[in-house]
């Protein structure tokens, strides 16, 4: 029998388990995935849902909404036993951030991600994400300096 997964709204007593769960994905990894944003703008998420199973964190997702009716998906990350068609858990979070879009009249979402994702990349593409270059992006969108490959999603 499988254990529930809930997704919810972000929770400030959940920022432990989530830091524990990047360091476990970063762990994966020979390159580095996550950029200090000491120097740099911090993207403040509009929304950002966890997905806990047993009390344990084990994916994310944030939607940040921009001007003219476009928002940046970030943050997220699914832990590696949670990943997979099987489970769904990367689908429905990514349905819980489109539909809450929608809601909000988001007409476009854009993300970046790292040439090491493959698999992230191959899910974008299956959900309807088109591949566009950097120049495509919004004038409002704030990059993270490790991605080098672009999305956009139009609802």
């Amino acid at each position: 029998m499988s254990r529930p997964i809930s997704i919810s709204v972000y929770q400030e007593y959940q920022k432990e388990k989530i830091a524990e769960m990047m360091a476990e994905i970063a762990s994966e990894f020979e390159q580095p995935i996550f950029v200090s944003r000491t120097e740099s703008v911090k993207i403040i998420p509009d929304n950002y849902w966890v997905a806990t199973c047993d009390q344990e964190v084990v994916g994310t997702i944030a939607i940040s909404k921009k001007e003219n009716h476009c928002a940046i998906l970030t943050k997220m990350f699914v832990r590696k036993g949670y990943r997979g068609k099987e489970i769904g858990l990367s689908q429905n979070l990514l349905q819980t951030a489109l539909k809450w879009s929608r809601d909000q009249g988001i007409k476009h979402i854009f993300l970046g991600t790292m040439t090491q994702f493959v698999a992230a990349q191959k899910f974008y593409e299956k959900n309807g994400f088109e591949k566009i270059n950097e120049d495509e992006l919004p004038s409002d969108y704030i990059k993270n300096p490790l991605d080098s490959i672009y999305y956009r999603y139009t609802i």
